[in-house]
């Protein structure tokens, strides 16, 4: 009761912000001039807020987007409102790993230093669907294909830490929602996943759809966020001791609040604007919901700050599995396997 109270009054936290704190707000004293940032789901709602709000600072912006017309168009609405703005444009399906593949090259060839990571795009597949490597539509987009992204990005990221001396970071935007799966997630994955090898014999998708919960499937996807952010962190943490000053980039996840978005366009409707309507106290705006993201990007005091979980600007704690380091390494080994370019191997973790 106490923690919902100072929710809906907006009470600020050990950081000095608090609920209602708005993503300007939270970034005033902010000089981001020498910053390069990749934003994915930049497009619309949070992201678009985050990089409206980034560029404000005097970022250069990386656009990563599967909708290329929607991310210029995004661009456009930047630059109007603060010209001058770098912004480049790239197409990336965070759904399919070549194509992931394919924007870390195509990024690589600009020869553009990196110091900013926000893995923000989601999405809620409502109906059952399948990657085109085999992995169920929600935890390929919201998981994997950052996992991967990341995982190719970070040289750059630490090179440009070297370079420059100032820190890297990675942000991963999770949601408390990552709470409410519980049970072995490697399992559910593998009931509601199909290896890429099948799909392509068969050309049909023979999934067992009774197995499949689009809520347990994001919550999963957002749980893997979670477990995604501790394991890095371990692992930047291990490298930099053991070569002193390597690695100085941290990694950070966030739970943005509860805010209507376009996440929940496949399911707009009756039902849909009476649960929005009865929560509506509860509700964030998108200025709100970007703070945080913004906060754990850009705030000097988050220094040396890693494997963290964020909520209204303030560090809290993840649920008891998103806390669990040995079901972060067990995810990370398995998302190795995953994300090969073999066709085969997306059945051996699931063995």
């Amino acid at each position: 009761m106490i923690d919902t109270g100072r929710y809906l009054i907006g009470a600020a936290g050990v950081s000095g912000f608090g609920s209602k704190s708005t993503a300007d707000e939270v970034t005033e004293n902010c000089d981001l001039r020498s910053t390069t940032a990749i934003i994915t789901g930049a497009t619309s709602g949070i992201g678009a807020e985050t990089a409206r709000v980034l560029a404000k600072r005097g970022a250069r912006l990386i656009f990563p987007a599967r909708n290329v017309k929607a991310a210029e168009e995004a661009k456009g609405r930047i630059v109007s409102e603060f010209p001058g703005t770098e912004i480049v444009v790239m197409e990336l399906d965070l759904s399919s790993m070549s194509s992931v593949r394919s924007f870390v090259a195509g990024f690589e060839s600009l020869h553009l230093p990196l110091n900013l990571l926000i893995n923000n795009a989601g999405r809620l597949a409502h109906e059952h669907a399948i990657s085109e490597d085999g992995i169920e539509m929600t935890f390929a987009t919201n998981y994997l294909g950052h996992f991967l992204l990341t995982n190719l990005l970070l040289k750059k990221m630490v090179q440009t830490a070297e370079e420059t001396g100032v820190q890297g970071r990675i942000v991963n935007v999770t949601s408390g929602i990552h709470g409410w799966f519980t049970g072995d997630l490697i399992e559910y994955l593998r009931l509601i996943s199909q290896p890429k090898w099948y799909v392509s014999l068969f050309r049909v998708i023979n999934v067992k759809r009774s197995q499949f919960d689009a809520t347990r499937a994001y919550a999963l996807s957002k749980l893997a966020n979670v477990l995604h952010t501790k394991e890095l962190s371990s692992r930047l943490q291990k490298r930099r001791k053991l070569q002193k000053i390597g690695a100085n980039v941290t990694v950070n996840c966030v739970h943005p609040g509860v805010v209507k978005t376009r996440l929940t366009r496949d399911r707009e409707g009756l039902m849909t604007d009476l649960v929005f309507f009865l929560t509506s106290k509860l509700l964030k705006t998108v200025p709100q919901a970007a703070a945080t993201t913004c906060y754990v990007a850009t705030n000097p005091r988050l220094v040396n700050v890693s494997g963290k979980y964020f909520t209204d600007c303030n560090e809290t704690t993840p649920s008891g599995l998103g806390s669990n380091s040995s079901e972060a390494t067990k995810l990370w080994a398995a998302s190795e396997i995953l994300v090969t370019q073999h066709p085969k191997a997306a059945f051996d973790p699931f063995s």
